[in-house]
């Protein structure tokens, strides 16, 4: 998808990224130190999370396109803009990934095959360290999306 009503798609698709990918990670980042609100979010962080990762190759995508029809070599901020641009979905596929591990270490609805396999003690350390490593990989996420977001709008708008 290359255009939308004539207009480069990737401005205009790049938005569901730049709403969805944080959304996505502080409904996790919540999940993650908030009991009550984890136990009334259940799979929903994940579930955003997949949204978010369905969307970042879309408008990477559309950005490529973009990219190959200005024909012309990009200025350093564009070169960055999509270097760290391919760089999102090494965010937001492992984000996906901790937000439905995390459902599963502590969701309710699947406690008794999870309680087989995964004693107390280690169910408890796995809960900590996956949880942790979570909240990284949300701010991360959220991070990477602002940086290339600001150097897309530098390289249309430049520094003002």
């Amino acid at each position: 998808m290359d255009t939308i009503n004539g207009l480069p798609a990737h401005p205009l698709l790049v938005h569901i990224v730049v709403i969805a990918v944080p959304v996505a990670a502080l409904t996790v980042i919540v999940s993650v130190l908030w009991p009550r609100a984890r136990a009334w979010l259940g799979p929903t962080p994940a579930i955003l999370t997949l949204l978010a990762l369905i969307a970042v190759p879309i408008a990477t995508s559309a950005g490529e396109a973009l990219e190959k029809s200005l024909g012309a070599e990009p200025s350093e901020t564009l070169a960055n803009h999509i270097h760290y641009g391919d760089m999102v979905i090494l965010w937001v596929g492992p984000l996906f990934g901790l937000a439905a591990l995390w459902w599963l270490l502590t969701s309710p609805r699947v406690a008794d095959a999870r309680d087989r396999y995964l004693g107390a003690g280690v169910l408890r350390w796995t809960t900590v360290i996956v949880g942790i490593v979570t909240v990284i990989v949300a701010l991360g996420s959220i991070a990477i999306v602002v940086s290339v977001g600001e150097l897309g709008a530098e390289s249309v708008w430049g520094r003002r």
